[in-house]
């Protein structure tokens, strides 16, 4: 999904180019959704296009887009949300009509290596549900609002981001991390629970599921309704009951839900970022051996050092620990 990327592409689509020459052209549908964009990101697109055709490789690329309305303004809030939501689903088409695949594999307009794809579609030795990079900004990971650690409390943006013990000392030993829910600019998940039920190939459990929460937007759940049966997976934005999250939070949250599918990590050798400074900064420079060397023996937070979001300003900041529903206002990293 891409929109005035033309700074990112040529990077982006050399990295999955190679990608895509490693897993092999039978292995691989491309889909691509660009909409809206006034720089050169159509042309880029339709040039990968027929690269990808001379390489045999199906796929659908659409550009210059308008069947998904984008709304004035994309702040942050509801229809931001419908948005991306509504858009991702247009990517997620091809997959819900032809199927044949193990894997879906989204990722953000995010400067990545190949070979870095390839370690997220290996963590685990591929024994995940969802698996998640990590992506950056100046001040540290950057998506912070949809990641929350194994027990569902917000991280924070510094390294090695998690107090919850677990995560905490899978970070410091460079392992994959047990999370509840994460997104952080490239994921790869199981492709069953985006299926149609007729195009299942049985590796969704048979028994029910223990009963939804009644603010979830599919309570109440049919009786006789199990993950092999439940309607397909999708994008969607929250209902009037749950609280604010953005349309990638909601997504691994039913894939828990409806799905009981609860492997879900993040990789943190996984890097990517959205500047290429950025990128340079985090997965060189912050990963030589000597400042690894001072992180994991001098550099790094105690545990007992709770990540929470500072809310408003003035005189009356509303501190949040993630705990409940996001209270709304400016956010700051404390």
């Amino acid at each position: 999904m891409f929109y005035n990327n033309a700074y990112v592409l040529p990077y982006w689509i050399a990295e999955v180019s190679k990608l895509i020459n490693y897993l092999g052209p039978d292995n691989v549908f491309v889909s691509i959704v660009e909409s809206y964009s006034s720089d050169d990101s159509p042309a880029l697109l339709r040039a990968f296009e027929t690269k990808l055709q001379a390489m045999s490789v199906p796929n659908r690329i659409l550009t210059q887009d308008t069947s998904v309305p984008r709304p004035p303004s994309m702040v942050t809030g509801p229809p931001r949300i419908d948005f991306l939501a509504a858009t991702w689903n247009l990517v997620l088409e091809p997959l819900t009509v032809h199927g044949g695949y193990d894997r879906v594999l989204f990722s953000n307009d995010v400067f990545v290596e190949a070979e870095s794809i390839v370690e997220l579609l290996e963590t685990n030795r591929g024994e995940y549900d969802m698996v998640c990079g990590l992506d950056f900004q100046q001040w540290g990971l950057y998506d912070i609002w949809v990641i929350r650690d194994r027990l569902g409390r917000i991280v924070s943006g510094q390294w090695p981001y998690f107090s919850e013990e677990s995560g905490f000392a899978a970070v410091m030993a460079s392992e994959p991390a047990p999370v509840f829910t994460c997104w952080n600019g490239i994921v790869s998940i199981r492709a069953e629970p985006f299926l149609p039920t007729e195009m299942r190939r049985g590796g969704l459990s048979a028994p029910p599921l223990p009963p939804l929460s009644p603010t979830h937007p599919a309570y109440p759940r049919p009786a006789n309704q199990t993950p092999a049966t439940a309607p397909p997976l999708r994008f969607r934005s929250s209902s009037p009951d749950e609280c604010f999250s953005s349309e990638s939070f909601n997504l691994p949250y039913d894939l828990r839900r409806l799905f009981g599918l609860e492997r879900i990590y993040i990789n943190p050798r996984v890097i990517t970022a959205y500047k290429w400074r950025f990128y340079l900064w985090f997965k060189y420079a912050m990963r030589h051996w000597v400042v690894k060397w001072f992180m994991e023996t001098a550099g790094h937070k105690s545990r007992e050092d709770l990540p929470q979001f500072v809310l408003g300003g003035g005189n009356q900041p509303t501190i949040w620990d993630g705990g409940e529903c996001h209270p709304g206002g400016a956010l700051h990293l404390h």
